[in-house]
């Protein structure tokens, strides 16, 4: 009878054959943000365990969190494509006010699911790889995301159109359409400085992870929270392709393929995060610490239509105009097809 081993021994056993047709090589990783589940739960180990057990030890990366190095995360996209960096993770939302197309496939308001999502980034994963090649001297390696982004509020409030007239932090050109159509006034500041904004009344509310901003305590000055998923926070594990092709091919089979399965692990994990990040900001149960009591805005059909009027009458409108008739070509061959969605 022929025995079949299982996949993961296979795997386990070739690795040291392909480890040692791999030249030994190091280089600089710049992660995610260094306090969240997508940095220090998946990104830190793969770099730091998993890779050099892979390679018997052929491959090392010097990894530390772009919040550990003093990048405010805007800048990334373009240190990477300059060749500044090596490789890095970036919330592609952060640049998304001069590369448009970087948030093709996390609009406000129309993905429901991190399910949903992974349909969505496979279909427009190979416009979006040939866009960075031949535009910006990039290779995309994989992609990640965070748990759905919910609204904070320091103040009370019981619709999403009470958000008119306050001062909302928000992440990326799509979600600052989304605030200004509610009436509100849209404000870029880092995550890491969120905090004392919210405390200080820099910003009356702002959007991030519903595990995100529990693990940030956020909850110490915002004390009301929404569980509409506003949109996702899409990353990408990006290398400067001047750096990529002078790598030797074994290494570059080697990380595209183990990040591809980071990629996995990182969807996996998001698709859990939302229900426990709204459970841990309010009233548990928590499995990451106490339950921080604040209080949940239940969602109206008013939000609902709201939220449908501001994709057609703000957000679609305003990335087409941002991003040009051969974005929305591509967008509504990928994005728009798995949405059944079509931008004019």
């Amino acid at each position: 009878m022929k025995h079949l081993l299982p996949a993961a021994l296979v795997a386990a056993l070739a690795a040291p054959a392909a480890a040692q047709e791999m030249p030994a090589t190091e280089f600089n990783v710049v992660g995610s943000i260094g306090g969240l589940s997508m940095y220090k739960e998946k990104e830190l180990p793969f770099w730091t365990e998993q890779v050099p057990a892979e390679t018997g030890g052929k491959i090392t990366a010097n990894v530390k969190p772009f919040t550990e190095l003093g990048m405010k995360g805007g800048e990334i996209f373009r240190l990477v494509s300059d060749g500044t960096l090596q490789m890095a993770t970036t919330v592609l939302a952060y640049n998304s006010g001069e590369v448009p197309r970087n948030e093709s496939a996390d609009l406000v308001g129309l993905v429901t699911s991190v399910e949903q999502l992974g349909e969505i980034v496979e279909a427009w994963r190979p416009s979006f790889s040939t866009f960075l090649e031949t535009e910006h001297n990039m290779k995309l390696l994989g992609f990640g995301t965070y748990q759905a982004q919910v609204i904070y509020c320091r103040d009370e409030f019981t619709a999403i159109s009470d958000l008119a007239g306050r001062k909302v932090r928000a992440s990326g050109a799509s979600q600052q359409a989304f605030v200004s159509h509610l009436g509100g006034s849209p404000l870029t500041i880092a995550f890491a400085e969120v905090q004392t904004a919210l405390t200080s009344g820099v910003v009356d509310c702002a959007i991030t992870g519903a595990l995100s901003g529990y693990n940030a305590r956020w909850h110490e000055s915002a004390k009301f929270i929404s569980p509409m998923p506003v949109n996702f926070g899409v990353a990408a594990q990006l290398a400067n392709l001047d750096w990529w092709n002078g790598l030797d091919p074994a290494v570059q089979t080697y990380l595209a393929t183990s990040l591809r399965g980071l990629e996995t692990e990182i969807f996996a994990q998001a698709a859990t995060e939302t229900a426990t990040g709204l459970a841990c900001n309010t009233t548990g149960p928590c499995p990451l610490g106490e339950p921080a009591g604040m209080t949940l805005v239940p969602l109206t059909p008013a939000d609902e239509t709201l939220r449908e009027e501001a994709v057609a009458a703000a957000i679609l409108p305003a990335f087409a105009e941002r991003c040009g008739e051969a974005c929305v070509a591509d967008w509504n061959a990928s994005v728009g097809t798995v949405l059944g969605v079509t931008i004019e």
